[in-house]
Order: C-alpha cells, then structure tokens, then sequence
C-alpha cells in the first residue's frame, strides 16, 4: 500500500478513501462492495482529483502521477470499448426492411441468370449423354469383334430366327451373350439416356432362317443403334411417324454402329439409300424417301435392308 500524506482538513473516512483509491490506481470502479457511505466519499474524492488538470501542481507529486495514469487507462478502456462491434452494437444500428421493388429486382436477376444457365446445363448433359451413348457402342463394337473371333459369327441365340418380326421376341437378347462370356459389362448394353425408361436401351440388327450378318467383311450394314421407337409404339397400340428419333436422346437422333467397328450419329434414322433402321421393308415413296409404317409380322423384303429391334 503506498502511503500518502493527505491533506489535514480531511478526515479520517476520508483519509481511508483516499488510501484505497490509490492501492486501486484511482479506479473507482476497481474497488470492491463498497458501502453506500463509501460509495458517496468514492465519488466525492474522484470528482476533486478530476479537478487536477485545472490546477498547478508540483511535478513531484506522486498523487498526480497516480492520478494522470489512472486517467490514461480508463480514456485507453474507453476508447477500445468503442472501436469494439459487439452483438449489442450491431443491432442498435437502424434495421433496412425489404420492400417490394426490391424483391422484384432480385427475382429478375434470378429468372434472368436461370434462363441462361439452364438451356446451357441442358445442353452440355445431352452431349455427355450423347458422347457416352457412342462410347458403349464403340466397347460393344469392340465385344462383338472379339465374339466373332471366338466363335465365327456375331451371336444369334436367344431369338430372331423367324421369317418375319413380331412383337414380345426380345430381339436384343441376342446381345446377352456378350455380358454372359465377359466380353462386355451389362451396362455397355444400355445408353445412359434410357435411364429409368421402359426396356432395352440398345436396339440390335433382326435377323432371319438363313441370313445373318457378318462382322468385318466388305459388306458394312448397321448392326447396333439405340432403342427403335416404332416397336413400342405398335407394342402400345399407337402410330408413330416413320421418321421418329429414339426416345434414347429425346427425339434428337440416335447413335448406331456399324459392322466395321465405327460409331456414327443420325438425325434421321436413314442409312444408305434412304434404308430407314426402324422398319423391316423399303417402299419408294414421291419425292425418293422410303417410308412406311410398322405392323407386326413385316418381313423383311430385302436381303441388304437394316432393321434394328428389341
């Protein structure tokens, strides 16, 4: 404790404040529980030491040092306390509401951004679909290359051998043995854009007693392509344009593969001299196009004509 001589018109209470005050770096609020009575001399005492400023002291004096130290740390706590942002400071603040122009421009720039965005996401996953469509034909291609090493000729033993297509045959069992001897896995077998559809993804060429394709010679027929939209339709009873694009890739085109190896994509589901790939049989129609519609029980009508079923 250090002790001060205090004037001698003080009085002992006084005196005793005084000697706190000091041991407290003149802090009042350092000293602890002090009686309302020593509340009352605390604040008297502060506010004639908060009179030094006014008033010529000797340099020496240790109470001043004591008391000008005392100042400087509560102007330093001040100040940190007001460049400090509590929770309390933050919500002081006025609050900004959100009014109805307001919301309006956000959702514009939201509808705006998505009408943009969107046809571009869109588009890049129909390419991604697309280009894994063909990336499944091209391991197929390279299954069957490998089948028809081993055994001679490109697998026909599920179905498919009849004189004319019918309905409920399973025609592109014929690619199961593929999957079953590990040339292939099962999912080589589907395009990724028949994903949760009904169905065989890929569609495979129909054969017939006594006419099969053949893999690698010098005659290239289509053989593999994905999944022909006629049959489901007369499956279902309905009538469906010719000319109709897989539902494989949304009625943008479809991917086939040739019995050279090669992948290639079709807008129209025309190959050769207008060989439409969905139908059994050519019909010369005006104007050069071969169009015609599928029933059940169409036989194929020429030998070279490709015709892809499920």
């Amino acid at each position: 404790m250090t002790n001060v001589q205090p004037p001698s018109d003080l009085s002992p209470a006084d005196q005793r404040i005084v000697d706190t005050l000091v041991d407290a770096g003149f802090d009042a609020g350092a000293i602890e529980s002090p009686s309302q009575e020593d509340r009352a001399r605390i604040d008297a005492v502060t506010r004639l030491f908060e009179l030094l400023d006014d008033y010529p002291v000797e340099d020496g004096d240790e109470t001043l040092v004591h008391a000008t130290l005392a100042r400087i740390d509560r102007h330093e706590d001040s100040r940190s306390a007001r460049m400090t942002f509590g929770s309390s400071t933050m919500d002081a603040g006025p609050r900004r509401r959100l009014r109805l122009p307001d919301f309006i421009s956000v959702a514009a720039v939201i509808l705006i951004g998505a009408s943009v965005v969107w046809p571009m996401a869109t588009h890049m996953r129909q390419q991604s679909i697309q280009a894994g469509c063909d990336s499944h034909l091209r391991i197929v291609g390279q299954a069957l290359g490998q089948y028809v090493g081993d055994w001679g000729a490109v697998p026909t033993v599920r179905t498919g051998l009849y004189e004319s297509w019918r309905p409920g045959t399973k025609n592109a069992l014929n690619l199961n043995p593929l999957m079953d001897y590990d040339y292939c896995d099962a999912s080589h077998l589907t395009c990724p854009g028949h994903e949760g559809l009904f169905g065989d993804s890929f569609s495979y060429q129909f054969q017939t007693a006594g006419r099969q394709p053949s893999w690698g010679g010098v005659k290239i027929m289509v053989l593999v392509g994905d999944r022909n939209p006629l049959i489901d339709a007369v499956i279902a009873g309905q009538f469906m344009q010719a000319l109709t694009a897989s539902v494989n890739h949304g009625g943008r085109g479809q991917n086939v593969l040739s019995s050279d190896g090669h992948t290639r994509w079709l807008v129209q589901p025309i190959v050769g001299a207008r060989d439409n790939i969905w139908l059994p049989d050519r019909i010369n129609l005006p104007g050069g196009i071969r169009m015609t519609t599928l029933r059940p029980g169409d036989k194929l009508m020429d030998p070279a004509d490709v015709f892809l079923a499920h």
